[in-house]
């Protein structure tokens, strides 16, 4: 039994979906010749390119063939900008001749104002989560903070020092909003989200005892957890033009304190801890030093290899689909990375470049690996480690919305309340699609949920409506204007160009024509069609 759509012809819906799905699931059916690569080289690429060919020539891996220009051109922008290209943008890049375009499209995507908006966006999950937070705490003020540091491309380890040591107002200083979010309880959970973001490393298990793989002890916990023994937070509060006091933000400080944590052992003895890092080295007892800042210094120095290993591994993830150490931040001897000498030469010149972002950024996309198809071969389909094709990754709810907006304008027929039923449609979205603890899965897993809001929720009901106004309206439109090819053509064409960033084949063409042809409903045609293409696997996976 198939779910249908409110006011749809079953029968037609069904017979649509089901000739248009066969391509649309096995996107390597496209009938597009192999492209070449064209990227831009250096010492580090170089040196990327040269280990992945190692490792794949050691366990007899054939790497898949290069991605296609259409294929490129949806990573890219998704992992970039955080949202699918729209027609404008797709047919530029599809039609341009120009030697090393790709390349070219890394370096206009850097400069353009959705990249600081998607990283913005990225690491206000991973700092926040996505759940409601507690009424003193910002999250836009801190996702304002994040835009400003991308947008200028400040060095990470800079970032890192202000969000681990940020202090005033968290309404003027959006970093405030990172410990203020987690510092409850003792600061257990800031203790814990500091050294899996920074260091990469998840010692949170050893509140309560040593950890049973690693060479963490309870005593490094509770020494990291020492170092915010003097945080302290306190509302301020203003009053407004009719007389009302109301919280206006909060102001977050280090009282001097000679305090330290306390823990019990499972043989019942009480231990202390005085601030200590993990390396062992520690700092004044006394009330004469801040300790977020010392601690901050310790994270950020340059002889801490960590921070570097830990940023370039969550990239890594971000852009293929999986770190060399996965999870990205579960470093240690149990976890060994996929490509140890990879990874510590990426950090290395990471750290050397001033730990600058755009640059890491332009060394992974760069990258054969990051070049390859997502369609494997009867040789790696089994590789998880080596990069040998691109992994598939599930679109997270932030990428989803803003590429379910770009393909349809949805948010066009909205009316006079347009910014509340986007921000609506936006926290539906999270509700369905996000993780509790805010990290996304390397693997797609679809949920009755999931596929409900997809298929029959109010977004998508918008989303493909052929109402005037409606972006199927203005195609129909256009299509019947033009001069050049077929009716039809027009139509099938810019479809999957909006929706999937490509042209269709010629059996996925032929096979729509059919409908339009044959069918008086042309509107209700073109609803379906986009429908089926929105609700494909191939939307709602970054291939």
């Amino acid at each position: 039994m198939m779910l249908q759509r409110r006011r749809w012809r079953p029968v037609q819906t069904f017979a649509l979906w089901s000739l248009l799905a066969l391509a649309v699931a096995h996107p390597s059916l496209a009938d597009d010749p192999q492209p070449k690569p064209t990227r831009t080289t250096g010492a580090r690429l170089d040196f990327i390119d040269e280990k992945l060919r190692e490792s794949w020539a050691e366990f007899s891996i054939k790497p898949s063939r290069v991605a296609s220009d259409e294929e490129f051109l949806r990573r890219a922008y998704l992992d970039l900008l955080g949202r699918i290209p729209n027609i404008s943008e797709a047919n530029g890049f599809l039609r341009s001749k120009e030697a090393g375009k790709r390349a070219k499209l890394v370096e206009y995507l850097l400069v353009h104002p959705d990249y600081p908006k998607n990283f913005a966006t990225i690491w206000k999950v991973i700092l926040l989560g996505r759940k409601d937070q507690a009424r003193e705490v910002d999250p836009q003020a801190l996702t304002n903070w994040l835009r400003r540091q991308f947008n200028e491309n400040r060095p990470w380890n800079e970032m890192a020092f202000d969000l681990i040591d940020a202090k005033g107002s968290n309404k003027e200083n959006g970093a405030v909003n990172f410990s203020l979010a987690h510092m409850g309880d003792g600061a257990i959970n800031l203790t814990s989200i500091t050294t899996r973001v920074f260091l990469g490393q998840q010692i949170q298990c050893t509140q309560c005892h040593d950890h049973p793989s690693n060479d963490w002890k309870q005593a490094d916990f509770w020494g990291i957890n020492a170092f915010y023994k003097g945080l302290r937070s306190e509302p301020v509060q203003t009053t407004n033009a009719a007389g009302t006091v109301t919280l206006d933000h909060y102001e977050l400080f280090d009282e001097p304190t000679d305090q330290y944590s306390s823990y019990e052992r499972r043989d019942a003895q009480l231990r202390i801890a005085f601030p200590t890092f993990l390396d062992g080295r520690k700092i004044s007892q006394n009330k004469d030093v801040d300790r977020r800042e010392a601690l901050a210094r310790f994270i950020t120095e340059p002889s801490n290899e960590a921070l570097a290993k830990a940023y370039v591994n969550r990239m890594w993830g971000h852009f293929l689909g999986r770190g060399f150490v996965q999870p990205v931040d579960d470093f240690g001897a149990h976890n060994l990375p996929s490509q140890p000498e990879l990874l510590d030469e990426l950090a290395r010149n990471f750290q050397s470049s001033g730990y600058d972002t755009k640059m890491l950024i332009r060394w992974i996309m760069n990258s054969e690996a990051y070049n390859l198809t997502s369609a494997t071969t009867k040789d790696n389909d089994k590789d998880e480690t080596l990069f040998s094709h691109m992994n598939l990754k599930p679109m997270t709810p932030e990428q989803l919305f803003d590429s379910l907006i770009v393909a349809t304008a949805a948010h066009k027929t909205a009316g006079a309340d347009q910014a509340d039923r986007r921000d609506r449609w936006m926290r539906q979205f999270q509700f369905a699609f996000a993780k509790d603890e805010g990290e996304e899965s390397s693997s797609f897993q679809g949920t009755i949920p999931q596929a409900l809001m997809m298929m029959n929720g109010e977004l998508m009901e918008k989303a493909v409506g052929g109402r005037s106004g409606s972006f199927l309206a203005d195609l129909l439109d256009q299509a019947r204007l033009q001069k050049k090819g077929s009716f039809e053509s027009y139509v099938v064409d810019t479809l999957y160009l909006a929706a999937l960033s490509r042209r269709p084949t010629g059996r996925e063409r032929e096979a729509a024509r059919h409908f339009l042809v044959n069918y008086p409903d042309t509107i209700g045609v073109m609803e379906d069609m986009f429908w089926s293409l929105l609700n494909s696997n191939e939307f709602v996976l970054n291939r």
